[in-house]
C-alpha cells in the first residue's frame, strides 16, 4: 500500500501558488482528482511532493516517512508525467532511453504492448509525432516506470475523447494491479467523475470538501428549469445541490441518474428545461 498523508499543512511552493492547513489522506489503490477553479491547489501539490518550496507548518508523510527522507530522490517511490522526456529517434529508443537504469520498471517489450490500442508503433520517428500522440507515449511511459506514486497532473486533458478513454482505463486498471496511486486535475469535470475515485475540491489555496465516486454511477450535469411549479425540496432529496434560484428559474447541479428526475419536471408550467455538462465552477458551488 502507498499512501500521501498532508496534515495541516502551510506550503508556499517556488512557483508562488500555495496551500493553507490542508489535510488529507491518499492511499492507493485509487486515482485521486484535484478540483479548482485554476491550477494553483494541483500545482502546489506538485511541488509539494516535488520538495520545490517551503513547508510553512504542518507535516507531509510518504509512504509512513517524513518527506524530507525524499529530498535528493523523490523518483524511488514518484514518478512526475512533468518530468517524462523523449529522447530517442524511434518510439523504441524514446522507452528505451526513459526505462532504462530504472529498478522495477517495464521491459521495452511490454511498454510497447500498451501503445498498440493507441496505433502508436515502434519504429515510428518521435518527431513524426502529433502533439496528442506524444502526449499518450509519454502518459505510458510514465507508467511503465511503475512508481507506486504517479502525478499525472493535467495530462488527459492534452487527448482526444477517444484516447483520454482509452488511456484513463489504462491508468485505472494500473492502480488496481499495482497497488497504486495516481493524483491528477483536469478542467473537465466528466474526466474526474468518470476516473477518479476520489475528487478533492479547492477554493484557493484551501481544501473545502472531498467526494467518494466509489458508489457513484453517472456524471453530473447542471440543470436549468425556466417557469414555475418545479419541486425543489423534491429534487434535494434526489441528489440536486441548488446553484441559483429566481422566481420563474431555478438552476442546479444533479448528481444522479436524470431519469430519477424525469416525472419532476413534468409540470405544465415549467416552459423551458436545459440539461448541461457540469464546469468545474458549478462543482465548486455544490461542494
Amino acid at each position: 500500500m502507498s499512501s500521501v498523508v498532508l496534515n495541516g499543512v502551510t506550503f508556499e511552493a517556488k512557483s508562488g501558488d500555495q496551500l493553507e492547513d490542508v489535510s488529507m489522506g491518499l492511499v492507493s489503490p485509487q486515482m485521486v482528482a484535484i478540483c479548482s477553479s485554476d491550477d494553483g491547489p494541483a500545482a502546489a501539490i506538485d511541488q509539494l511532493l516535488l520538495s520545490q518550496g517551503n513547508i510553512i507548518d504542518g507535516s507531509v508523510e510518504i509512504n509512513g516517512q517524513d518527506i524530507a527522507n525524499f529530498r535528493r530522490h523523490p523518483e524511488r517511490v514518484m514518478a512526475f508525467f512533468e518530468n517524462i522526456q523523449l529522447k530517442g529517434k524511434t518510439v523504441e529508443k524514446a522507452i528505451h532511453r526513459a526505462l532504462r537504469h530504472m529498478s522495477g520498471a517495464l521491459d521495452v517489450e511490454h511498454t510497447l504492448q500498451m501503445l498498440l490500442p493507441l496505433g502508436i508503433k515502434y519504429n515510428i520517428k518521435t518527431a513524426t509525432l502529433s502533439a496528442v500522440q506524444q502526449q499518450e507515449l509519454k502518459i505510458i511511459i510514465l507508467l511503465a516506470l511503475r512508481c507506486p506514486i504517479v502525478v499525472l497532473g493535467d495530462a488527459l486533458d492534452g487527448l482526444t475523447e477517444k484516447s483520454r478513454l482509452v488511456i484513463g482505463n489504462l491508468i485505472k486498471d494500473y492502480t488496481k494491479k499495482t497497488d497504486s496511486l495516481v493524483i491528477f486535475t483536469s478542467d473537465n469535470v466528466s474526466t474526474m467523475m468518470r476516473f477518479a475515485n476520489t475528487i478533492y475540491y479547492f477554493n484557493s489555496n484551501r481544501l473545502t470538501s472531498a467526494r467518494d465516486l466509489t458508489m457513484n454511477d453517472g456524471v453530473d450535469c447542471t440543470v436549468t428549469v425556466t417557469g414555475t411549479g418545479f419541486p425543489v425540496e423534491m429534487a434535494v432529496k434526489l441528489g440536486a445541490h441548488m446553484l441559483e434560484e429566481a422566481e420563474n428559474e431555478v438552476r442546479f447541479l444533479f448528481a444522479g441518474n436524470i431519469q430519477a428526475l424525469l416525472p419532476l419536471l413534468e409540470q405544465s408550467t415549467i416552459t423551458d428545461i436545459r440539461i448541461e455538462d457540469s464546469t468545474v465552477e458549478d462543482e465548486l458551488m455544490a461542494y
